[in-house]
């Protein structure tokens, strides 16, 4: 085990970890923190992913920054990248956390093994060591929650599944981008799927959404509008389609017919479970009804990626034609 160093006489944080937006943020607020502490002084940032124009070394860099000098306390530093700093400047970042009276210090890191030998300095100099791990996606819904109402808005629950479906949640700092940018356009701020959906018409996953949601509705002539819009912009949208079905009805017999109760082990957010209730009551959904679509999708799903029979392909107008017939029969099975 490390023998621990003196303690330091200022502040040292590492913020580690994969989700470079939540590193930037936890970061972002340790230097504010500290230069709300020492109002006088500055805050020097080094990204070691970038060569310096000074045509000094980074170990240099960040060795001058950190010394006391005539004029006064060092800068805050700042230190970003670590995994992408060379041996030496690691080994000086090791130097300035072990000192007693190393100037204060915040480094982002990005989880990588290279790097972690500074981790471990900065432990055992007694350093902050900040662990970021991926956020659950109860977490990221209420970040997306947060960021709306940060930027002066608020998003409808519906609103916030298709930009999770149409962005994923691989890149927060795109998704969060996105919320920030539909506050931004949308009059009041208040954005619902509507809004949402006149942001990404290119998308062909959440505009699949809307089709089957006028299809539950029984608006065959939107659904279909809405379809050959999509089939206009690009190509193999039937599977996005065919996928969207496939979920409606998997809610609707979770949670939608009467009688029916998710899993115990499942989590259906309340207003899934309302939508999956209204979709159901409007296009009139019972088991039989639900089962007998369900046994037509793994053929439809077939014919939309391609459709192999004889040897011969379809071509993408006839996988439109079956499509649209699809669309209009379920939609015309609305409130019977």
């Amino acid at each position: 085990m490390a023998k621990k160093s003196a303690p330091r006489a200022e502040p040292a944080v590492v913020v580690t970890g994969p989700e470079p937006l939540l590193v930037r943020r936890t970061a972002d607020r340790a230097v504010a923190d500290l230069a709300e502490r020492y109002p006088d002084r500055g805050v020097r940032l080094f990204d070691c992913s970038r060569r310096s124009d000074s045509g000094a070394t980074l170990a240099e860099e960040i060795a001058q920054a950190g010394s006391p000098s005539l004029f006064g306390d060092p800068p805050i530093l700042r230190v970003d990248a670590l995994e992408a700093a060379d041996d030496a400047a690691q080994a000086v970042l090791k130097d300035v956390l072990a000192d007693p009276q190393g100037t204060a210090i915040v480094i982002s890191h990005s989880g990588a093994p290279r790097g972690r030998g500074v981790l471990t300095a900065a432990g055992t100099a007694g350093a902050e060591v900040v662990k970021i791990t991926r956020p659950k996606d109860r977490d990221i819904r209420r970040m997306i929650r947060d960021e709306a109402k940060g930027a002066g808005g608020t998003l409808s629950d519906p609103a916030e599944q298709w930009l999770i479906d149409a962005l994923g949640t691989d890149s927060l700092e795109l998704l969060l981008a996105a919320v920030r940018q539909a506050v931004a356009d949308t009059p009041g701020g208040r954005v619902d799927d509507s809004a949402v959906a006149t942001m990404f018409p290119q998308q062909a996953k959440v505009s699949a959404f809307a089709v089957v949601d006028h299809l539950w509705a029984g608006r065959t002539t939107e659904a279909l509008r809405l379809l050959r819009g999509m089939e206009q912009r690009e190509r193999g949208v039937g599977v996005a389609v065919v996928a969207a079905i496939a979920h409606g009805l998997r809610m609707m017999a979770l949670a939608g017919i009467r009688g029916s109760a998710p899993p115990p082990d499942l989590t259906i957010a309340p207003w899934q479970a309302d939508r999956a209730r209204t979709n159901a009551r409007r296009w009139g959904a019972t088991g039989a009804a639900i089962a007998a679509v369900a046994a037509r999708l793994p053929d439809l799903d077939a014919d939309m990626k391609g459709g192999l029979a004889g040897g011969v392909a379809l071509d993408e107008e006839q996988k439109m034609a079956i499509l649209e017939g699809v669309v209009s029969r379920l939609a015309a099975h609305a409130g019977r």
